[in-house]
Order: structure tokens, then sequence, then C-alpha cells
């Protein structure tokens, strides 16, 4: 039978330095001890415009990214030639038709918003779409347009409840379906 090779105490102190070594590098390639990092957001909000008016084909069309008039143009089957304004459109837009090809631009209703899942502006609303909001009622729509026109437009969200009627369970109830005019979800706390 064969010895086992001897070795020096410097030489056990490499082994181990190595063997430390390797065991760090699988540790960090593997990310040992901490938590997998998120895959990056995706945003997969669809975009929803509204053709309206003397188009072939008229009704809401969903795009993946905001698209511009003319692609839009096309798709309803506009009469004329499309227009040619390089803005795109944003979500929520409703583009009426006239039969000679004049357009106009505008905001889908707020009951037809609702249900797409895109919220209301609380500065542009009127009683009717303000009315489509989850137990507000046209008496607290009227109240709320009454409201806007003598104090102007909202600041926040939060601002709803100085209009009589509409307390924290009513906001927090409507406030997640109402954005202000720059385009940002207000919540009831700021």
């Amino acid at each position: 039978m064969k010895a086992l090779p001897q070795f020096s105490r410097a030489q056990h102190g490499v082994i181990l330095l190595l063997g430390a070594a390797l065991l760090l590098l699988w540790g960090w390639r593997a990310n040992f001890g901490q938590a997998p990092s998120p895959p990056p957001p995706l945003d997969l909000s669809p975009v929803f415009v509204e053709v309206a008016g003397a188009a072939g084909r008229p009704g809401v069309y969903q795009f993946e990214q905001p698209p511009v008039l003319s692609d839009l143009w096309r798709l309803s089957g506009a009469p004329g030639t499309a227009p040619s304004v390089p803005d795109r459109l944003a979500s929520g837009s409703r583009v009426g038709i006239g039969p000679d090809g004049r357009y106009q631009l505008g905001r889908m209703a707020g009951a037809q918003l609702l249900t797409l899942g895109l919220p209301i502006d609380l500065n542009t609303a009127n009683a009717e779409d303000l009315d489509a909001l989850p137990s507000l009622g046209p008496t607290l729509a009227k109240r709320i347009i009454d409201y806007r026109q003598k104090h102007g437009p909202f600041k926040k969200i939060a601002d709803l409840e100085k209009v009589p009627g509409i307390g924290s369970k009513k906001l927090e109830k409507i406030s997640a379906s109402l954005i202000i005019n720059n385009g940002d979800k207000d919540s009831p706390g700021k």
C-alpha cells in the first residue's frame, strides 16, 4: 500500500486559499445570498383611439404605440387623403371625421374611457363623463363641475374632498379612475 503524500503547513494554506477562492467565485456567479433581480418592467399598456363620423370603419382601434393620424386614417377607411400631422395620438383620443375629410380631435366619453381602463381627466370632463364614475351620480357630477367653474381647475385629486358630498370613502372609490390634466395619476394622499 502506498502512503499518501505529506503536505507542509504552507502547502495546506495554499490549498485552503484556493478552495475558498473557488467557493467565493461560485457564490458570486450564483448571486449566493441575494434575491434575484426582477425583470425590467414591460410597458404593455395598449393605446386606444376612437374614430367616429364619416370613416368607412368607425370604432375603437388598439395600438401598441401611439399612432399618427395618417395610420388611423388608413385603418378606418376615412375619406380623402390622410392629413400629414406628425404628432402622435394619445390613448383615449377621439377623432371625428367629416364627409369632406376634415377632422376634429377630442377625448372619448367618460364611460368608454372607464370601460377601456383609461382614466378621466378631472379638469376637462363634463358632467356626463363624471357621472360614469362608480357611485358618483349626476348630482355629485354637477357639483364637481360647479366647483371647478367657481374655483378653477383642480390641482390634485384630493381637492375633490372640498366638493360638498364627497368624503374620503367616496374619494377612495373614484380616485383610481381620475387624472389631472398633466397626464400623471394623482392619489388622494398627494
